[in-house]
C-alpha cells in the first residue's frame, strides 16, 4: 500500500469508529503519527495510548547518576512531578592531614592527626555554621580541646590547601558561663553543595577529647547523601520492565530534562505545565551491549514526525496493560506524551496533589485516563480514534477542570460518568452507538413501545438494570462517577 493509500485510509478509519472497531495499542500507534499532523489536538482530545511506549515500569533502586565525569550509585525518587536522586556521598581520595602524626604537634595548622567527621549538604553561595556544642564538658557539647577543619566538596583539603574553606578552635570563655567554648566556623557553601569536615584534638598527644558537629541550620549534618534533580540527572541510567515481560539486561538513560514551564506546545494553554512543579525528559533504551544495537528514544508514538521523539513525565505506580493502577514502592512510570497517561497529568490530575497517600487525584487521574481512551471495557482497550474531541470535567471540590458554563457544540454530546475501573454509567447516545461488546454495565432493555424497562435511575433495586446517565449529575448521584465528558462523535452522519 502507498504512502498515500495508507494516509487516506487512516483517515477514513478516523470518520468510521464503528467500521474499525477497537484499535491494539501498536497498530495505532503507527495511525496516531499519521493522523496528529493532519488534524492535530487540542488540550482536551482523547488517544489510544496508554503509556505511550512499551517500557511499563521503571526501578527506583539500582540507578546510576553521573556525577564529575563518574557514575555514582543512587536510589530514585519522585518529588512532586520531578524525578530525583539520592546518590550516596563518599570520600574521595586522602591527604596528609589524615595520617596519624609521627611526633607530638598542636594546632589547626599541622598536615597529621586528623580523622573524617562526615559530610554535609548546603545551597551553593549560603552561609553555613558548624558547632560542636557550647562549652566544653556540658550535655551535647565537645569535650577536651577539638579543633574543626572543612572542606569543599567530597575530598579531605589542608589548612589553606586546595578546597580549604576554614576552621573552628576552642575560646576562652568566662568563669559565669565556661572555661571553654567549642569550636564554631563558618563558610561559605562551595558551588557543589557538598563539603567535608575533620576534626582533631588540639594537640596531637591529646586522647581524652570529643566534637559532636552539627549545623545551626537545615540540612542537618552529617548527610549520607546529595539529592540531584533537574538537568542534574542528564547521564542518569536505571533498569526498566517491559509490558508482558519480566527484567532483562534493558536500560534506560536520560539524555536531557527540562522543566515543563518552558516546553511549548501546539495546544491550549500552549504550555506543558506552566506551574514550574514539573520536569520532563528525554529518555533513550539502551539495548544490552552484546546485541550491538544502538538506543532508541523511549517516546516516539504519535509524536511530532520533524522532532521525531517526544518528551517523558514521572508518575507514582504502574500501570498494566489492562489500564489498572498498581501502587509501589520500587517501580514508578514514565509516561510519554501524547499516552493518556500523560495528556490527564497535563489537563491538571497530577497524583502528587494528594501528598504522601493516593487519594481523590490520583483517583481522577486513574478515571481520566479510561475516559481519555474510550476504555468502555475497563481493561485497556480503546474505543476511539486519537484526537476525537472531547470536553471533560469533574467532580472534585475543587475542580480540577471546572464544569463547562456553555451547551457543548452541535457535534458534541454527554457521553458517560467514569471512575477508575471504568465507565459507571452511559449515556442514551453512547448506548445507542456503542461498539463495545464487552462492556461490563448492563445493556437498556426496551419494551415494544420503545420505552426503557430496566433503568437504573427509575428501579435502582431491580436486578441487572442499566446504568444510565444523561448529565453528570446524575452520573455522580447515581452512580458515583467523578470524572465526566461530552464527546464529539466519530460517526458519519446520516445521509
Amino acid at each position: 500500500m502507498s504512502t498515500l493509500s495508507r494516509l487516506l485510509s487512516s483517515s477514513l478509519c478516523f470518520s468510521l469508529l464503528l467500521a474499525c472497531g477497537p484499535i491494539p495499542e501498536d497498530t495505532a500507534s503507527a495511525m496516531e503519527s499519521q493522523t496528529a499532523f493532519i488534524e492535530g489536538d487540542d488540550s482536551h482530545s482523547q488517544g489510544t495510548q496508554l503509556h505511550g511506549t512499551s517500557v511499563e515500569a521503571i526501578k527506583y533502586a539500582d540507578a546510576a547518576v553521573m556525577y564529575e565525569g563518574s557514575r555514582r550509585a543512587a536510589k530514585l525518587l519522585l518529588h512532586r512531578g520531578t524525578l530525583v536522586a539520592d546518590m550516596t556521598l563518599q570520600q574521595m581520595g586522602t591527604t596528609p592531614s589524615l595520617v596519624a602524626c609521627l611526633q607530638p604537634t598542636s594546632g589547626p595548622e599541622r598536615s597529621c592527626g586528623f580523622t573524617l567527621a562526615g559530610q554535609g549538604v548546603c545551597t551553593p553561595g549560603t552561609q553555613v555554621t558548624l558547632s560542636s556544642g557550647t562549652c566544653s564538658g556540658t550535655t551535647g557539647s565537645c569535650s577536651g580541646k577539638p579543633i574543626l577543619r572543612v572542606c569543599a566538596d567530597e575530598k579531605p583539603c589542608e589548612h589553606q590547601g586546595p578546597g580549604y574553606l576554614g576552621n573552628g578552635v576552642p575560646t576562652p570563655g568566662s568563669p559565669l558561663e565556661c572555661t571553654i567554648h567549642c569550636p564554631k566556623v563558618t563558610f561559605t557553601c562551595p558551588a557543589s553543595g557538598i563539603y567535608t569536615v575533620l576534626k582533631a584534638p588540639m594537640a596531637s598527644t591529646q586522647i581524652d577529647w570529643s566534637a559532636p558537629v552539627k549545623t545551626l541550620s537545615a540540612p542537618a549534618f552529617p548527610a549520607k547523601v546529595k539529592r540531584l534533580t533537574g538537568q542534574q540527572l542528564i547521564g542518569a541510567r536505571m533498569g526498566a520492565r517491559r509490558q508482558s515481560e519480566l527484567y532483562f539486561n534493558t536500560t534506560l538513560e536520560i539524555v536531557d530534562a527540562l522543566n515543563a514551564n518552558s516546553v511549548s506546545i501546539p495546544e491550549s494553554p500552549g504550555i506543558w505545565d506552566s506551574s514550574g512543579d514539573t520536569f520532563l525528559y528525554r529518555v533513550k533504551v539502551r539495548p544490552p551491549p552484546t546485541t550491538g544495537a544502538p538506543s532508541v528514544d523511549l517516546c516516539t508514538t504519535g509524536v511530532d514526525p520533524v522532532m521525531g521523539w517526544g518528551w517523558s513525565v514521572p508518575l507514582s505506580g504502574t500501570f498494566s496493560n489492562e489500564g489498572d493502577r498498581v501502587e509501589s514502592t520500587e517501580h514508578f512510570t514514565f509516561a510519554c506524551d501524547p499516552g493518556v497517561l500523560a495528556k490527564c497529568y497535563r489537563w491538571g490530575y497530577k497524583p502528587w496533589l494528594d501528598g504522601i497517600s493516593s487519594g481523590g487525584v490520583t483517583m481522577a487521574h486513574w478515571a481520566c485516563t479510561r475516559m481519555a481512551r474510550a476504555d468502555y471495557c475497563g481493561n485497556g482497550t480503546s474505543f476511539t480514534q486519537d484526537g476525537t474531541k472531547i470536553r471533560p470535567w469533574d467532580s472534585m471540590n475543587p475542580s480540577i477542570i471546572p464544569a463547562p458554563q456553555s451547551p457543548p457544540p452541535a457535534d458534541m454530546t454527554f457521553e458517560a460518568g467514569w471512575r477508575p475501573e471504568g465507565p459507571a454509567c452511559l449515556s442514551h447516545w453512547r448506548w445507542q452507538h456503542l461498539p463495545a461488546p464487552c462492556v461490563q454495565l448492563n445493556p437498556p432493555k426496551y419494551d415494544q413501545n420503545g420505552h426503557i424497562t430496566n433503568d437504573c435511575r427509575l428501579y435502582p433495586t431491580m436486578p441487572r438494570c442499566s446504568e444510565i446517565c444523561d448529565s453528570a449529575q446524575e452520573a455522580k448521584q447515581h452512580y458515583q462517577s467523578i470524572v465526566f465528558n461530552e464527546s464529539k462523535s466519530n460517526q458519519l452522519p446520516q445521509p
